[in-house]
């Protein structure tokens, strides 16, 4: 993918989960599976906590990400490699590590939760557009369960990121019992 359908794509996949759970009633937001799944407020703010450092390294100047990350020393994988990358680490247990793991988000936050989320993708967007497509495939940046990645891969593991969530989200819904009248 080019630098132009990233950025599509990270609107399509962001604003279709916001739009997802921008409307939702509260029984549907604040549902958990036994409260071992993430509720949909959950979901969201993971994303937006999953969002915000990244938005933080790329406004580094480009020296800054060199000194602390290096330069890549492969070329950057396909989309569809990345998935599979993030997939295998995650039956290998793979998980959110602690600062991404949201806590309980109530209800009265869906408002802020899904504005934040908005915010976030349109930073990265913005980030996005100050670099040329060879440095996408030369600066990388760490990721807490796939390492070092090209900022190419990085925004291919985010584009899916928000589509592997909405999906989590909609299967945890689907199991919800219907309330009784």
């Amino acid at each position: 993918m080019d630098k132009a359908t990233i950025i599509a794509e990270l609107d399509r996949n962001y604003s279709g989960f916001a739009e997802f759970v921008g409307p939702m009633p509260e029984a549907d937001f604040v549902f958990s599976l036994n409260g071992e799944k993430w509720s949909a407020g959950q979901q969201a703010d993971h994303l937006c906590r999953s969002l915000a450092p990244l938005n933080k390294g790329l406004k580094a100047p480009e020296f800054v990400l060199k000194t602390m990350f290096g330069k890549s020393d492969h070329p950057s994988a396909t989309y569809d490699e990345l998935v599979a990358r993030y997939r295998e680490a995650l039956s290998a247990g793979g998980s959110a590590p602690e600062p991404f793991r949201p806590d309980a988000i109530a209800f009265e936050e869906k408002d802020r939760v899904v504005e934040e989320l908005r915010q976030q993708v349109e930073t990265l967007c913005r980030n996005i557009e100050k670099f040329d497509e060879e440095k996408l495939d030369l600066l990388v940046l760490p990721h807490p369960l796939l390492g070092k990645l090209t900022l190419r891969e990085m925004f291919y593991f985010t584009i899916y990121h928000a589509e592997h969530h909405h999906r989590h989200t909609e299967q945890n819904l689907a199991q919800r019992q219907p309330e009784l009248a």
